[in-house]
C-alpha cells in the first residue's frame, strides 16, 4: 500500500492556532524580561517609588481591571455559543463578541485618562526609572490590548459577512487565545506595578 493511499490522520491543532501559540510564547518571554528588570531595579532602590513621584491610581485601576477580566468571560461565552451553532447566524451571539470589544475599549480609554492625569502630576518616562518602567510595562500591555481589539474586530466583521463559515469558526480560537493572554498577564502586571 502506498503512502498516498493511507487515510489522512486528523490534525490536533491548526497551523493558525500553532502560530498563535508560538506568538503568545514569545510575548510571555517579553513580559518576563520586563518583569524581571522591574523587580531587580526595585529591589536595589532605596525608596520605591522615588520621592516626589505621584501615587498610582490603585483603586481606579482595580475597577478598570474588572472590565478587562469580564471581557474574557464574555468572549468565552461567545465562543461556546458560536461553536455549538446556537444562534450563530443571529446578532445575539455576535453581541457577545461586540461586548468583549466594548469592554476592552473601556479598559484602554480609562487607562489613557489615567496616563493624562499622571503626566499632569509629573510622572513621565523621563522623571525617574519608576516612571520609565511604569510607562514601558503598562504601555506595552496597552499596545497588546489594542492589537487584540484589532484581531477581535477582524473576527467580528468576518463573521457578520460569512455567518456559519468553517473558516470563521477556525478564527475564533486563534484570536481568542491572544485575548486570553492579554487578560491573563494583566493581574500580574497590576500586582507588581500598582500594589507591590
Amino acid at each position: 500500500m502506498s503512502v498516498s493511499a493511507l487515510p489522512r490522520q486528523g490534525r490536533g491543532i491548526s497551523n493558525e492556532l500553532l502560530g498563535m501559540v508560538f506568538l503568545v510564547a514569545t510575548e510571555i518571554m517579553l513580559f518576563a524580561g520586563f518583569i524581571s528588570a522591574y523587580i531587580v531595579n526595585r529591589s536595589v532602590a532605596m525608596v520605591w517609588p522615588p520621592a516626589g513621584q505621584p501615587r498610582l491610581p490603585v483603586e481606579v485601576t482595580a475597577f478598570n481591571s474588572l472590565f478587562l477580566i469580564a471581557s474574557a468571560f464574555v468572549l468565552f461565552s461567545f465562543f461556546r455559543r458560536y461553536s455549538q451553532g446556537s444562534n450563530s447566524s443571529s446578532s445575539n451571539s455576535l453581541r457577545l463578541l461586540l461586548t468583549t470589544m466594548i469592554l476592552g475599549c473601556l479598559f484602554i480609554v480609562i487607562q489613557g485618562y489615567e496616563w493624562v492625569k499622571l503626566i499632569g502630576y509629573g510622572l513621565t518616562s523621563a522623571s525617574s526609572i519608576y516612571g520609565a518602567f511604569f510607562y514601558t510595562i503598562i504601555g506595552v500591555h496597552a499596545v497588546h490590548v489594542f492589537v487584540g481589539l484589532l484581531m477581535l474586530t477582524h473576527v467580528y466583521w468576518y463573521l457578520r459577512k460569512h455567518p456559519n463559515s468553517e473558516s470563521g469558526l477556525k478564527k475564533i480560537p486563534v484570536f481568542s487565545l491572544y485575548w486570553y493572554f492579554v487578560v491573563g498577564v494583566w493581574p500580574v502586571l497590576y500586582y507588581l506595578v500598582y500594589l507591590m
